[in-house]
């Protein structure tokens, strides 16, 4: 490493420790805190600062655990800022090739050092050096390590425990996946949610068209993929399109393939009502798919609303409204909306791999105020729905309790509302069960859950449905 660029790196380690105790002891969310963190490093620095946040809360329990088993001194009486040094510095170690290891263990000491004296130093150095004479922790076998003899589910409990803390996944969470999903599938959701994060891209089809914009990235350096499940999606592979000139002039903007599918799954319609809408990215995809003519993008944040506006001047779509107006009160007529999404705010249990912080905040008991929250919302929603109108509810959480349970209990009170089958592509029929839709977390995209509803069509004058 030359002497110029050290400074640079040991100030994006520096700043990866700054972010994490940001989120983890203040509650900051870790996507706008790096970004706040960043703005005055080299591009290069900005990628490291977050590849190194987002790696460690990624691992953090895996990383952990392996500190805590060659430290002399419990973590929790460790000086402010020890354990996230080591941590960064054993992330570099396990899961980033390109960084020499003894450049992530000499930056951690002079970082412990400077926090803590040389006692700090040795420490850190110590327990590094240790580390790295020990292999890479893999993940638990498929079978139960330990003879059930304490009792029915203890293996699977025994299993749950381990996967939470080799995935760093809450272990209440890991119980529920393994009993409703089933082993492999709970196995491939937690090693999805630990990849790094890949960035999609919707495409303006007012200023380009996807293969165009593939293109036009790729002479900045940009790489992309095309996307098997949205047509006008690309995903980033190498490169940074943020920085691109094509992003201020309108040709694409930054959206989850997740959140760019959910008005496919609705037949076409003249309006769209978008509730939650902000910052737009849905109520834009359904006006890109010639999904809706038009769309009433309604949020409660006027900030957030915000940044519709500015996405509908940049993009060129004048054909999204914003519109302020809560659940409690929104300003539209009951029974007049013949198309309406609910993408309700949730735990985000599908999108852990980009959002790694809410594993270390989501309950069970979170989960279920939610889902109180949610069926007030859906409730709301439906009282605007128009006879023979479709309301599309979506997560992106994979909890049956904000959205099975949701949808069932607003059913039962509502005699003239029925699920209603989702016709979809190709591409997205694999997904489809009835009326649901249920994408899980892998690396084409974050995990979501969608249920479409109908109303039922207004009897005839001969008192017959039409």
């Amino acid at each position: 490493m030359t002497r110029g660029k050290r400074p640079a790196v040991a100030t994006a380690r520096t700043r990866a420790v700054e972010a994490l105790r940001g989120v983890l002891e203040n509650a900051r969310n870790a996507a706008p805190l790096v970004g706040e963190l960043a703005r005055d490093l080299p591009p290069a620095d900005q990628d490291l600062l977050r590849e190194l946040v987002l790696g460690v809360l990624r691992w953090k329990s895996a990383l952990d655990a392996e500190i805590a088993a060659t430290c002399r001194i419990p973590m929790q009486k460790l000086i402010p800022g020890l354990r996230e040094i080591m941590e960064v510095a054993l992330y570099q170690v396990r899961h980033l090739d390109r960084i020499p290891q003894y450049a992530a263990v000499n930056a951690a000491v002079d970082q412990a050092r400077a926090a803590g004296g040389e006692g700090a130093a040795k420490l850190v150095n110590g327990v590094l050096r240790n580390i790295l004479l020990l292999p890479t922790p893999a993940p638990p076998p498929e079978s139960h390590p330990l003879p059930t003899s304490g009792g029915e589910g203890r293996g699977e409990g025994v299993v749950a425990a381990q996967l939470a803390r080799h995935y760093s996944h809450p272990t209440f969470l890991v119980e529920r996946w393994l009993a409703r999903f089933g082993s492999d599938t709970t196995r491939r959701v937690l090693a999805a949610d630990n990849a790094p994060s890949r960035l999609d891209l919707l495409t303006n089809p007012r200023r380009t068209t996807r293969d165009g914009l593939r293109s036009a990235l790729a002479s900045e350096g940009v790489e992309t993929e095309l996307s098997p499940l949205a047509p006008l999606a690309l995903t980033v592979l190498k490169g940074n399109p943020l920085r691109s000139p094509l992003l201020a002039a309108g040709h694409f903007s930054v959206q989850d393939v997740g959140a760019q599918l959910l008005p496919l799954l609705m037949p076409a319609g003249d309006l769209l009502v978008d509730l939650a809408a902000a910052p737009g990215g849905k109520s834009l995809s359904a006006v890109a798919h010639a999904r809706a003519r038009w769309t009433a993008a309604v949020d409660r944040s006027r900030r957030r609303l915000g940044r519709v506006t500015e996405n509908v001047r940049r993009l060129g779509i004048p054909e999204v409204r914003a519109i302020a107006g809560d659940f409690g009160a929104l300003p539209l007529a009951d029974g007049r909306c013949a198309r309406i999404l609910l993408d309700a705010p949730c735990s985000g249990t599908g999108t852990l791999r980009k959002n790694p912080e809410i594993r270390y905040r989501v309950t069970a008991e979170a989960i279920d105020r939610l889902a109180g929250a949610q069926t007030g919302a859906l409730s709301a929603a439906v009282r605007l729905l128009a006879p023979g109108g479709y309301l599309l509810y979506s997560t992106c959480s994979l909890e049956e309790e904000e959205n099975e349970r949701v949808v069932a209990r607003v059913l039962a009170g509502e005699s003239d509302l029925e699920p209603a089958p989702i016709d979809a592509s190709p591409a997205l029929a694999p997904f489809v069960d009835g009326a649901r839709f249920r994408l899980f977390p892998d690396d084409r995209c974050d995990g979501f859950t969608a249920h479409l509803l109908r109303r039922r069509p207004a009897p005839t004058a001969d008192g017959l449905a039409p």
